[in-house]
């Protein structure tokens, strides 16, 4: 049997090329949903303003994506597992157009609402699929630095989510982005349909990427069991709540408005340090995923980024920040901390038996989506109250914002405690 290098060159090409087009459709509906998660911070006035709702409302509309991807992770974890990464994630993204295009749609706010909770259903088994889709087709040690590049294609979604948009709605109405988006999410899903295949053998390519012969197929309970009794897995579940998750809550709703009502700038001003987050998010993903791969190590990289999580939101609720300097800082601080995701998560494919990896990717992915999908509305809730405004306010003021960035910050504090408690993973085998 010839494998890796050793296989004749026209069949090794052949193989890069199946990867490639499986890997840059799944990219590409993972870059989809990450505009989906990010665009109510930047689209909150104009569809506040379409409907008539409060912060409070908001948070709610935007958590929805946060609650049903929570729920659906470990299902969706177990679903790849048996069924394979093309047909959960062609069904995912046909879901996905669908809550995207009734969202363009909608007369009222009740109809609106229910498309962020389609797609954050559609969007669930996107990125496990992805991550399991990777680890089929690439060489295990460079794992990190796949994922890191992973992360990075799928941040562009949210970079475009922020600035661009902003941009774009001086122009065009948010109906007609979304239309856009959700047409494009479906001709993505007919190719996926038609492209993707689970792995290099169902392409045609069993002997190119030497792997170690598979185990015995696990059931559905057992795996779940394997993932939940794993002490790393729930270790990090944590980690990741206070790094990834506050972050995602933040730049994907509360990033721009802290700006615009707290110092006044516009929406297109505000948008641009969300952006700046986004992007040292998603440099930060292929830089720590290189990063860790060359050194060796997961845990003291995920200790940095807990680290950096802590001290962003301290200086958000704390310091006499203002945009400038001091607020781009703040922003890539948490933008960094954002990036531990890489590392977080081949600590734990690591540390997971290869049938469980999927079930277990998910049940720690659930830890990032339940702290957003709780911290918006949250958020919200605290600014409605108005513990820092005067009476006569009509406007959340920085105040405001600055209760609810202890929040983030509480998290973020935890998270370090966890962190702390990861052992380290690279190359050393699954949990005994």
């Amino acid at each position: 049997m010839r494998t890796g290098e050793s296989a004749p060159a026209e069949l090794r090409r052949g193989f890069r090329r199946a990867r490639a087009g499986s890997t840059a459709l799944l990219l590409a509906l993972f870059a989809i949903g990450f505009f989906q998660r990010f665009a109510p911070a930047t689209f909150a006035e104009p569809i506040g303003a379409a409907f008539g709702v409060s912060a409070a409302q908001l948070g709610l509309f935007a958590a929805g994506n946060f609650w049903v991807y929570t729920v659906m992770q470990v299902p969706v974890g177990l679903l790849i597992d048996r069924y394979g990464t093309r047909m959960v994630v062609a069904v995912g993204g046909a879901v996905t157009s669908a809550g995207t295009l009734l969202l363009a749609a909608a007369p009222g706010f009740g109809v609106a609402a229910a498309g962020p909770l389609l797609v954050g259903l559609g969007t669930s088994g996107i990125f496990v699929g992805l991550l399991k889709s990777n680890a089929t087709w690439f060489p295990e040690r460079h794992y990190g630095v796949v994922t890191g590049v992973t992360m990075f294609v799928g941040n562009l979604g949210s970079i475009f989510a922020e600035g661009p948009s902003a941009l774009l709605l001086t122009a065009f109405t948010w109906r007609s982005i979304f239309l856009v988006v959700g047409l494009l999410a479906a001709a993505t899903t007919v190719l996926v349909l038609v492209v993707v295949r689970d792995s290099p053998e169902e392409a045609g390519y069993p002997d190119v990427l030497p792997r170690p012969a598979a185990p015995a197929p696990a059931g559905g309970s057992r795996r779940l069991r394997s993932a939940l009794a794993s002490r790393q897995v729930w270790l990090v579940f944590f980690a990741v709540i206070g790094t990834n998750g506050t972050f995602y809550a933040f730049s994907g709703l509360w990033g721009v408005p802290l700006l615009r009502d707290g110092f006044g700038l516009s929406n297109a001003a505000a948008s641009a340090y969300t952006t700046i987050g986004l992007v040292v998010y998603g440099c930060g993903n292929v830089l720590l995923g290189v990063l860790s791969d060359r050194l060796g190590r997961r845990r003291p990289v995920i200790l940095v980024c807990s680290a950096s999580a802590v001290l962003g939101w301290a200086g958000f609720a704390f310091l006499p920040w203002s945009p400038g300097w001091s607020a781009v800082v703040l922003y890539a601080l948490v933008g960094l901390a954002g990036a531990q995701v890489v590392p977080a998560f081949a600590a734990v494919k690591e540390s997971t038996a290869p049938s469980a990896a999927a079930t277990a990717l998910g049940v720690v992915n659930v830890g990032a989506f339940m702290a957003s999908g709780v911290i918006q509305p949250v958020f919200g809730w605290i600014l409605d109250a108005r513990p820092g405004s005067p009476e006569a306010s009509s406007h959340p003021v920085l105040a405001d914002y600055r209760w609810a960035l202890i929040v983030p910050l509480v998290l973020s504090a935890a998270g370090l405690c966890c962190a702390l408690g990861v052992r380290e993973t690279f190359r050393r085998g699954p949990d005994h």
